[in-house]
């Protein structure tokens, strides 16, 4: 097979059975060289066809694919709706304004409409990134079902990265609700030093999820007073974006 042939091929292998793949397992079923395959995943995963996982070194599809059939299906995808509404919360808040899905067990920023704050948090677009640890992570996981939420926290674990990062799955599960019974999610120094964030949720056409809208910020920015106007901010940017899905969204 030609070297496009043998990607198109890695990516057609992953199946709703075979979600997560790992070099070996991809290079087994299709009779390809480790060092081929390898190679392939490296180049697909730099273009965010592809994620990786570190902890369980294994491939997932990456959001690039999903922005393509998103094109295909409906003619525009989530971030065209979505940036018009973010470019103006940011301007309101004076804040980076992030738009994120959920990938497996990881969260993937697919936009960000940026700010003039002479201090940012850059949230780096295509990563795949913690759930556990981040206001947007923390909505994306919390209007799952509570299996699928406890199958996510038992697969992909809940590593530390600061002194303030949940690494108690009963804490985490009591905040997964505060956020749902809140209408929002927030984090405070729980993956980055001084990263602050407000996360709301996005909803398709059926009542779903389909992504978190983050107001980026730091702790020093994130006080008393400008939350409430950042909450009310973010709810009706969310729920503008919201409006919108039902027709091009509804398959979702």
């Amino acid at each position: 097979m030609k070297t496009v042939r043998k990607a198109l091929a890695i990516l057609d292998s992953f199946t709703k059975d075979n979600q997560a793949q790992g070099v070996t397992d991809i290079a087994r079923r299709l009779e390809l060289h480790k060092s081929t395959v390898h190679g392939i995943l490296k180049a697909l995963t730099a273009e965010n066809y592809l994620i990786f996982d570190h902890g369980t070194r294994k491939y997932a599809l990456g959001f690039k694919l999903l922005e393509l059939g998103g094109r295909i299906t409906y003619g525009r995808d989530l971030r065209d709706i979505a940036l018009p509404v973010m470019q103006k919360l940011s301007q309101i808040c004076d804040e980076d304004t992030t738009l994120n899905i959920r990938i497996e067990g990881h969260r993937v920023c697919t936009a960000i409409a940026e700010s003039q704050s002479f201090v940012r948090h850059i949230i780096p677009i295509g990563k795949a990134l913690p759930l556990h640890c981040s206001a947007a992570g923390k909505v994306l996981l919390a209007y799952l079902e509570p299996q699928e939420i406890g199958a996510i926290i038992d697969t992909y674990g809940l590593k530390r990265f600061t002194a303030n990062t949940i690494t108690n799955k009963k804490r985490l599960l009591a905040e997964l609700e505060a956020v749902k019974s809140n209408g929002y999610g927030q984090s405070r120094n729980e993956y980055g030093k001084d990263a602050a964030a407000l996360a709301f949720p996005v909803f398709n056409g059926h009542g779903t999820v389909v992504a978190a809208l983050s107001i980026q910020t730091t702790i020093s920015r994130l006080n008393e007073a400008s939350q409430g106007r950042f909450v009310a901010e973010g709810i009706k940017a969310s729920r503008e974006i919201s409006r919108f899905l039902p027709e091009a969204l509804a398959g979702c």
